[in-house]
């Protein structure tokens, strides 16, 4: 695809509407509802696969198109958010499918974007673009729900690893997840952390 400068989002959009009518699998515009699937996660369930959802996916993956605005670094597309709204408007225009369901895009990427180093930026973030790993996400404790003031799982760090110590319940699709992540305490002394007021 050509780099587009100054903002010519018609010429973008045009390619776009191009490439998608000539790489969206035919068995997927008239799909059946039986064995139709909702959505596809990713993950090693479908590692190989040449169903007709996967292909979609690893095509639109290939361009960074499962998560447009992440850095091209980290297998994004890098499109600016113009760019990417225009994507979605003509995904939902042509009724094109979602490419990847992914708490990994929804949840987890933007917070390695954000807060992570760069070798867990490297490790992580291709591979949830590319649907490689499915992610669950171990939030909700019993007793808790999922209030984060009453937590109570633990995470010491051993030098070497991390002991995590607890217990997680709601972790929604975890037996279908290749990775999770979660939310633990590492400081007991305070469960409340004032911030001044602005």
């Amino acid at each position: 695809m050509a780099d587009f400068g100054g903002g010519d989002l018609d010429a973008f959009r045009a390619d776009v509407r191009a490439w998608l009518k000539d790489n969206y699998p035919a068995e997927l515009r008239a799909p059946d509802p039986a064995t139709d699937p909702e959505a596809i996660w990713g993950g090693r369930a479908f590692a190989g696969s040449t169903d007709p959802q996967i292909r979609w996916m690893t095509a639109m993956a290939a361009r960074g198109w499962t998560a447009p605005q992440w850095p091209k670094a980290y297998g994004g597309g890098g499109l600016s958010p113009e760019e990417s709204r225009t994507l979605s408007q003509e995904l939902t225009a042509g009724r094109y499918r979602d490419p990847l369901a992914s708490f990994g895009v929804w949840m987890l990427g933007p917070v390695l974007l954000e807060y992570g180093n760069e070798a867990q930026k490297a490790e992580h973030l291709p591979g949830i673009v590319q649907g490689k790993y499915r992610w669950c996400q171990g939030y909700s404790e019993p007793g808790a729900g999922s209030d984060l003031a009453a937590l109570q799982t633990r995470c010491e760090d051993k030098g070497d690893h991390w002991l995590i110590n607890g217990q997680k319940i709601w972790t929604s699709y975890a037996d279908k997840a290749d990775w999770c992540f979660c939310l633990v305490r590492t400081d007991t002394s305070k469960k409340h952390e004032a911030y001044p007021s602005s």
